[in-house]
């Protein structure tokens, strides 16, 4: 007869690894480190904008390698074989979240209704993170330039998110003084106490539960071993020179009106930080500021002002892959060919808040772009027919059988760059159609 743990003797002996972020699913997570002189490392920059984008002049309605291009991807046109476009991809079990959908961006987690105790999972550019630890200065970065984050620890715990340009760039290229670095190395020694802490716990309760979760309780100390080891490798970052700043600090940016300048830094420091290697993977939100002129209902001078917002975003995103284009990386040619660079949002459009049909762009990352994927043929039929479209709106589906969920992007995305996985969150596998270069 296996021996009956007390259920509050176990929460004890567990509280403090539930609180650890790196915990779960470490080894996988970890896999066999890079060479240290790997020349041309995998990247990925993920972007989240709250309200979409107005279907009607971003979605092309046809699909494959000839699409007839929108007034909007006109705006991308320099890059048409660089990015795809897809469209007709989906979270499941979102409906009815509208914005607060936005938890699940990245994480493809059911909407998290914290009544019901149910949690967030892991987010892509954190999973993604994962599979490099140690080989960068930063973890990853989050950014953010309207508030909040779409980042999310392996215990669905939120990231809070840098928001101001200036101190990505203090944290890239200024020297930290001997008191930071002192107070940062303390920080590390902490954290290794905290796992002793844990550790013994946990070998005390070895000796009180089954064979199976004996075994369960091996692979938590080999996640805590791996833990152990970051933390040896982030204090070895402590003491290492930062790079030379190529340019003067920012002016951060305040005040209404100036999202698509706030935004252009941000991209600034993005290509900074993976210019200079400093980080793997970065998250932006961004573009918050128009709520009330996406719910234009289609009254036709707020939605021209929306349209403008949006054109907004779209330069921005096409001078981040210009300057990644331009920067050479020897034989593997530039930056944007290892940078996956993706850009979605947690609805379809501010002014239905569907949370189907995301509009997704994904470019770079050695993927065959120049195509747009559709995974919902009756939803192009409808951007050429709003009449048909308001008598779908009476029961707009969550999850039709012609759409696919948006995590088999991501795990084509994970799977692209190296990382172990069979599929990620929601996914079903990977996504048709968009193959490896």
């Amino acid at each position: 007869m296996n021996p009956i743990v007390d259920r509050r003797h176990f929460l004890r002996s567990t509280g403090v690894c539930l609180a650890l972020p790196f915990l779960e699913s470490m080894t996988k997570a970890l896999g066999a480190p890079q060479p240290a002189n790997e020349a041309s490392p995998k990247r990925l920059v993920a972007i989240g904008t709250p309200f979409g984008f107005d279907p009607y002049v971003f979605v092309p309605t046809s699909s494959g390698r000839d699409y007839a291009t929108t007034p909007h991807l006109e705006y991308l046109k320099e890059f048409r074989h660089d990015y795809t476009i897809i469209s007709g991809l989906s979270h499941p079990n979102t409906g009815g979240g509208g914005h607060k959908a936005e938890a699940v961006i990245l994480t493809g987690a059911p909407y998290p209704d914290y009544s019901y105790n149910l949690k967030n999972t892991i987010s892509l550019d954190q999973r993604f993170a994962d599979h490099f630890r140690g080989q960068t200065r930063y973890h990853s970065l989050v950014l953010s330039t309207s508030g909040g984050s779409l980042s999310y620890t392996g215990n669905g715990v939120g990231i809070p998110a840098i928001s101001q340009p200036s101190q990505v760039f203090s944290r890239l290229f200024l020297a930290s003084t001997k008191q930071q670095q002192e107070e940062e190395l303390r920080k590390i020694v902490m954290g290794r106490s905290m796992l002793d802490l844990v550790g013994e716990q946990a070998k005390r309760l070895s000796a009180r539960v089954s064979s199976t979760d004996r075994s369960r309780l091996d692979e938590y100390f080999e996640s805590v071993r791996d833990v152990e080891r970051q933390l040896q490798m982030s204090g070895e970052w402590v003491n290492r020179p930062k790079p030379a700043a190529p340019q003067a600090a920012p002016q951060d940016i305040s005040g209404p009106g100036q999202q698509a300048k706030k935004l252009q830094l941000m991209f600034d420091m993005t290509y900074l930080a993976l210019l200079t290697d400093s980080t793997r993977a970065v998250t932006i939100k961004t573009f918050g500021d128009h709520h009330d002129l996406s719910h234009h209902g289609k009254e036709p001078g707020k939605l021209a002002a929306c349209r403008a917002v949006e054109v907004e975003l779209l330069e921005a995103y096409a001078g981040l892959l210009r300057k990644l284009k331009a920067a050479g990386e020897g034989s593997a040619g530039n930056i944007l060919e290892q940078t996956t660079v993706l850009m979605t949002s947690n609805l379809r459009d501010g002014n239905t808040h569907w949370t189907h049909d995301l509009p997704v762009l994904i470019a770079g990352g050695r993927f065959k772009h120049g195509q747009h994927l559709s995974f919902n043929s009756d939803y192009l039929q409808t951007l050429g027919d709003p009449e048909a479209e308001k008598n779908k709106a009476k029961n707009a589906p969550v999850m039709g059988n012609s759409q696919a969920p948006l995590c088999n992007l991501y795990t084509s995305v994970l799977q692209q760059a190296g990382v172990p996985v069979e599929k990620f969150s929601s996914a079903s596998g990977t996504l048709a159609g968009l193959d490896f270069a």
